[in-house]
């Protein structure tokens, strides 16, 4: 039997040991993970925590809504079981229909094939990282293997920075184009670094010129046997010198030959894809669901 529980009746330690014990975990669905982006979410529950459905909820204009918060990809549905499709179908019925605008995103083992629910194919891109360095850099592309030439000869360097400089210098040189995202957006996201920090889920590097100039720099979440790529970026001359290149191929030889993947986290904007690929990631797939309970006048406004 699912249940709608509301915050205070979640049993977060039965939460917690669900998604840690799911076949498709993911640290965006832990419960201190989901406190920091959406405070307050409620949850969807099968059983005694068989499987779970975290429920990001909003309210605009007297209407309660679902969506999908910042700097989280995928939430869905997450079981110790083989998620069926007759189960995920009962998961999604069961979203109360006081939520009359759903807008989510479920994760890669949430395969829903049905018609009567509106979904759009989102792309996802993972590296294994279960083979030795050299087997690994040998599917690079040219142009990873170009910049990585080009960024060795430059005489730059790796080091671990404070999180909140990473922000700052993502900030600085990317943020302002990054869509809709507000200053308490990234206030948000600072304090769930911090957390990801003292729970020891946080890698936090840079790569420095020999002038000590600030080339590029990326968060990463460490969670089972994934690595998340969370947020990052180059300045323009950390981009002519390949430091992104130089980064990313730095992680990837500290965790070559473990049982991980390197999750990118996808991008639908091509230049951003071509990054990804470069290193001979996997194209994967997750779904955006959409659901519009709205009054017929309100969706003359709003499709």
């Amino acid at each position: 039997m699912i249940q709608y529980l509301q915050h205070h009746d979640l049993d977060r330690a039965k939460w917690d040991v669900c998604i840690e014990q799911s076949i498709n975990s993911l640290i965006y669905a832990s419960s201190w993970y989901l406190d920091a982006v959406s405070p307050g979410w409620e949850a969807l529950v099968l059983d005694d925590y068989t499987a779970v459905m975290p429920l990001t909820k909003g309210r605009k204009y007297f209407l309660n809504y679902l969506y999908q918060p910042f700097f989280t990809q995928q939430l869905g549905v997450f079981s110790k079981l083989e998620i069926r499709q007759e189960i995920l179908r009962e998961f999604i019925e069961a979203i109360p229909k006081k939520f009359r605008f759903i807008e989510i995103q479920l994760n890669e083992q949430n395969h829903l094939l049905d018609e009567r629910f509106k979904v759009k194919k989102t792309k996802n891109y993972l590296l294994n990282l279960n083979k030795s360095y050299d087997k690994i850099y040998k599917d690079y592309n040219e142009q990873a293997k170009r910049n990585l030439k080009k960024a060795k000869k430059q005489e730059i360097e790796i080091k671990t920075i404070p999180h909140g400089d990473i922000i700052n210098f993502y900030k600085l040189h990317k943020g302002i184009v990054t869509k809709g995202v507000k200053e308490a957006d990234y206030q948000r996201f600072s304090d769930l670094m911090e957390e990801a920090w003292q729970r020891k889920k946080l890698i936090a590097r840079a790569v420095y010129n020999k002038t000590n100039e600030l080339l590029a720099a990326g968060l990463f979440l460490s969670h089972r046997n994934r690595i998340i790529f969370i947020l990052g970026t180059a300045s323009e001359s950390g981009r002519d010198a390949g430091a992104m290149h130089f980064l990313f191929d730095n992680l990837i030889f500290q965790f070559a030959e473990h049982k991980m993947v390197l999750d990118f986290e996808g991008s639908e904007i091509p230049g951003i894809a071509r990054f990804f690929k470069s290193f001979g990631a996997e194209k994967f797939h997750y779904y955006r669901l959409k659901m519009n309970r709205l009054p017929w006048f309100i969706k003359l406004i709003k499709p």
